[in-house]
């Protein structure tokens, strides 16, 4: 069978050829949606959403949630979840106010340390697909941003030593370094933040970058290993809508009055 699917795909002969172009056509088929009938699909097409997303939010409220805050040792007022955390290990964890954990994020630790701890402060969001490998601090101090894919460790979850890792033994203490992200800082998406590392305040780190070493504070860093591409410091002078910004605000509330 396997052999007869391979020489169907690659279309050896015509008339296997004419046997995947059939089948290929079966893939592709769908039923014409007419132009008079499409307001109809528009109006099912919300209303699938409006019932996926608050059967979702039912399920956040009355089970997620109530579940994730029992895992945890301390959390905050006004948390937002899209999914169940999946927390493995025994770290302890921390959570501030107003944190938003806008999709599924994992939480793992190992056997090294007794009292593995993850903290994360007010005003944080965490994006979806993020992991955490805390086998002894990880902190994320507030405002702090972390997109999608990202991978946040305090150790390589293995001795470096192949001989250790052979003999499966468990890393070292030595071996595992704390990790901060410090106040206002943003991880862009998919990136990964090694053992040890500092990140400063309000520093951007930019996509699908590889953390090894610490980044100043207001840098923006980029790259494998990231590097810092500038540092114009912290906002000078206060803040301030930009021009364009504050003409279109000031457009859009006259049109309301």
């Amino acid at each position: 069978m396997a052999g007869l699917l391979l020489s169907i795909r690659r279309a050896e002969t015509p008339g296997y050829a004419f046997v995947k172009k059939i089948l290929v056509g079966l893939l592709r088929l769908h039923i014409p949606v007419p132009q008079f009938s499409r307001p109809v699909f528009r109006a099912i097409y919300l209303f699938h959403w409006i019932i996926a997303r608050t059967w979702r939010r039912l399920y956040i409220l009355f089970y997620a949630e109530p579940l994730f805050r029992g895992r945890c040792d301390q959390v905050g007022g006004r948390l937002f979840l899209w999914s169940l955390p999946d927390v493995q290990g025994h770290t302890h964890i921390q959570i501030g106010d107003d944190v938003s954990i806008s999709g599924k994020i994992g939480i793992f630790s190992g056997r090294t340390h007794d009292n593995p701890k993850l903290i994360i402060g007010n005003k944080v969001t965490i994006g979806s697909d993020v992991g955490f490998v805390v086998n002894q601090q990880v902190v994320i101090e507030d405002g702090a941003r972390i997109a999608s894919r990202c991978s946040i460790r305090d150790s390589d979850s293995h001795p470096i030593d192949h001989r250790h890792r052979l003999s499966g033994a468990a890393p070292f203490a030595s071996e595992i370094k704390p990790v901060r992200i410090c106040r206002n800082a943003w991880i862009g998406a998919g990136c990964t933040v090694n053992k040890g590392v500092t990140i400063g305040e309000g520093a951007i780190i930019g996509s699908h970058s590889v953390v090894m070493t610490d980044i100043p504070p207001y840098a923006r860093a980029i790259g494998n290993p990231a590097r810092v591409l500038l540092n114009p410091g912290p906002p000078k002078g206060d803040f301030v809508v930009p021009i364009a910004e504050h003409q279109s605000q000031h457009r859009f509330s006259q049109a309301a009055s």
